[in-house]
């Protein structure tokens, strides 16, 4: 890869010029490398996080583990499929891995990572607790208020007449979209340009 590199430098600077069809040549030429070295990346970033993970979970003890809440500080660009979540995934507990492992994207590198996950992590816990409290007999209110989905979302798209495709549409028990507001018990007022509600 190196010497391909140092060649297409020669070659470019040589001529004063380059063009996109002579880099794709020079990118060709070494892909095969480039592949190589990502599969020796990729076995060393699982041996060094699955080893760290693994002296981890032997010095909390498994009872400790199995409830382990993990957070992944990523940036945006690398937030989906991000490497260490897919690697740190098969190691935690299975039936707590979807609600456990918790991607983060940030829009950059944070100045105090720790602070960060455990700041977001403090907030997503108390949300969980705080959703079942507020909302104890609607398990959709209380999964929005506790999820990364904006809990005015629904009501939002629905009164946009545009819900969410696949989403169940949100009734207010005893209702059927009109029901009483739970602070004054009295329905809601008709719509004013159609933006909002009075209560």
């Amino acid at each position: 890869m190196l010497d391909g590199a140092l060649a297409f430098v020669k070659v470019s600077t040589e001529a004063r010029s380059f063009d996109i069809r002579s880099f794709e040549d020079f990118s060709q030429s070494v892909y095969a490398g480039i592949r190589t070295t990502m599969r020796y990346a990729a076995e060393a970033q699982i041996a060094g996080v699955q080893g760290v993970l693994r002296k981890w979970r032997a010095r909390i003890g498994e009872e400790a583990w199995r409830d382990l809440y993990t957070v992944v500080l990523s940036q945006w660009a690398t937030s989906e499929l991000n490497q260490n979540s897919i690697i740190i995934r098969p190691c935690m507990n299975p039936a707590k891995v979807a609600t456990h492992l918790i991607d983060l994207p940030t829009a950059e590198p944070p100045s105090d990572p720790v602070f960060v996950a455990l700041d977001n992590l403090a907030r997503i816990v108390q949300d969980n607790i705080a959703a079942e409290l507020v909302f104890p007999s609607d398990r959709a209110a209380a999964d929005a208020l506790k999820g990364p989905q904006d809990l005015l979302a629904d009501e939002i798209l629905d009164q946009l007449g545009t819900p969410e495709p696949g989403a169940p549409a949100y009734v207010p028990p005893g209702g059927e979209g009109n029901g009483a507001c739970p602070v004054a018990h009295r329905a809601p007022a008709p719509r004013r340009g159609g933006a909002a509600y009075d209560l």
